[in-house]
């Protein structure tokens, strides 16, 4: 419930680069906007093409063909997307799957699915190294929450801004189209995409995968093809393949698959096997939508940059850069309400400002929002490696986890970040085949302990005070911060919002409770003594 009212909570939970020869970091030159139609016609022709086998005409000249090999990467979401921008630069002839359709221009208005993500430096970085710049029509900066109280006050809290701390709010669908598109401007001769497809068997002895087609995802226009020039199964080699499928990857279970019988066969009964850990999370939620023009009418947009929360009710109003909100609540009472009626009394109860704005627009919204479906709130996933031979998982695949703090997707594009780094090392200077099997261990290697401490924090909730003591020793240590801070360094929890590795903040957070309760401990042992000594000398 405490999560669920601050800005860290993520919910899981415009602007083109173009297609050049830059190296990381290089100046960004900006060509004129295309539309988002354009480029959903243009990305159409080039899935349209995938499965017909028909060669798409490219509007600019196309780069050469990657010389270094051929990666496949699964997914086109945050991650992939940015993967696959890396992979480009570094060499590659690239082939990005999808299962989903293109993100197109009708699932970014008014979508309350698209749920907010945060973006904090982490993944800002990483899509800046990838030669991009993030539009500020895409971001909503946020400086703080604003918890609305029973007594109708309101409590506002701001974020801690110490240098390197960035915190903006962006549509999650949002993002997914800027990165998409950013790939179609850099759609040259090593580069595919290909929607509508996910993987049914991956074959490590060929270096081969195998995709079918996703008729839940597929366009009309597609659905409508002739049959005789259609097709249901791609396979691919790879010399690399990259896992961003996220919680549900179906490379996690077919590396999980081909692990098993790599080590049943193996002669040294010691050779690593990878294990899996799923918790599932038990929690559910329920979104809604509150459109920018009636937001500009609501009480609300004056705490526009702040999360908003109703604790009572253990729902947030998140800002989003258009000036709509994005809704949710995890009250396992609203979520299994028995009628229309029963969700109106207790939007009522709890919430009635919230629940009049709702109305004015919609007058059936309880309905609506009762027969909508809960929300599962993911998974935690913890990997013993995240490689098998040339193969290697990304983000939510690789380590998915609860959205407590909002971290989920700048770890997964810090991931794209480490793993292009690593790419970069290991090419070799000499036209040398390139060590794929290396560098897929080289990112379990630098990874996996980071990987565990957040996921491990984020499941267990260690970061965020959830009960009197932890917001004592919150404040405690906050205050030492402001006060001395060349001796106290920012809180565990302030340091997720840099960059400091989650090994390092896991770590920190086992002392600072050593450090509080020590001093805790000493407070009520001198209390005791003082007690002890007054209660002889009344005596005596």
């Amino acid at each position: 419930m405490g999560a669920l009212a601050h800005v860290h909570l993520n919910f899981r939970c415009s602007h083109f680069s173009p297609a050049d020869n830059q190296h990381i970091g290089a100046p960004l030159i900006r060509p004129p906007f295309l539309s988002l139609n354009q480029k959903f016609e243009r990305l159409r022709k080039v899935r349209m093409a995938a499965q017909t086998g028909v060669d798409v005409q490219h509007e600019e000249p196309a780069s050469k063909p990657g010389s270094i090999g051929k990666a496949v990467v699964v997914g086109a979401g945050p991650a992939g997307c940015v993967m696959a921008l890396y992979l480009l630069r570094r060499g590659f002839q690239v082939h990005v799957f999808e299962r989903r359709s293109m993100i197109d221009e009708s699932k970014l208005k008014g979508d309350p699915r698209s749920y907010p993500i945060l973006m904090t430096k982490r993944g800002i970085k990483a899509i800046e190294a990838a030669g991009l710049e993030l539009p500020s029509s895409l971001m909503k900066r946020q400086v703080g929450n604003c918890t609305h109280l029973p007594n109708g006050k309101k409590m506002k809290v701001d974020y801690y801004s110490g240098p390197g701390i960035e915190s903006s709010i962006a549509s999650r669908n949002g993002l997914v189209a800027f990165l998409q598109q950013s790939l179609l401007e850099r759609d040259p001769e090593n580069l595919t995409l290909y929607f509508g497809w996910e993987v049914s068997t991956i074959e490590d002895t060929k270096s081969t995968v195998k995709f079918c087609h996703n008729q839940k995802h597929t366009s009309v226009v597609e659905n409508n093809m002739d049959g005789r020039n259609k097709v249901d199964e791609i396979e691919v080699e790879f010399d690399l393949l990259i896992g961003a499928d996220g919680v549900s990857s179906k490379v996690r279970s077919e590396l999980l698959r081909l692990d098993g019988i790599y080590s049943s066969a193996s002669d040294n009964p010691k050779k690593s096997h990878i294990t899996l850990d799923f918790v599932e999370n038990p929690r559910m939620y329920k979104s809604f939508y509150i459109r920018p023009s009636l937001a500009r009418e609501s009480t609300f947009v004056v705490d526009h940059d702040r999360v908003q929360s109703w604790r009572t009710l253990n729902m947030m109003l998140i800002n989003v850069a258009d000036g709509s909100f994005w809704g949710g609540t995890l009250n396992e009472e609203l979520i299994s309400a028995s009628s229309p009626a029963d969700v109106k009394k207790i939007f009522r109860d709890k919430a009635p400002d919230v629940l009049d704005l709702l109305l004015r627009e919609n007058p059936i919204f309880a309905e609506e929002f009762w027969r909508q479906p809960s929300m599962k709130g993911g998974g935690a996933v913890m990997l013993s490696k995240f490689h098998h031979k040339n193969i290697v998982l990304i983000g939510d695949a690789a380590h998915a986890m609860f959205p407590t703090y909002g971290t989920g997707c700048n770890v997964a594009l810090e991931d794209c970040f480490i793993f292009n780094n690593i790419l970069r090392e290991l090419t070799p200077s000499d036209g040398s085949k390139f060590p794929y099997h290396i560098a897929t261990a080289e990112f379990t290697k630098r990874r996996i302990e980071d990987a565990h401490a957040i996921v491990e924090m984020n499941t267990n909730f260690l970061l965020f005070p959830r009960n009197f003591w932890g917001i004592i020793q919150k404040v405690f240590l906050r205050t030492l911060h402001k006060w001395f801070p060349k001796v106290f360094r920012p809180t565990a929890h302030d340091l997720l919002w840099t960059e400091t590795p989650f090994s390092e903040i896991k770590a920190k957070k086992h002392k600072e409770d050593i450090f509080f309760y020590s001093i805790i401990l000493v407070f009520f042992l001198l209390i005791a003594l003082s007690s002890i000594i007054l209660l002889k000398k009344l005596i005596l």
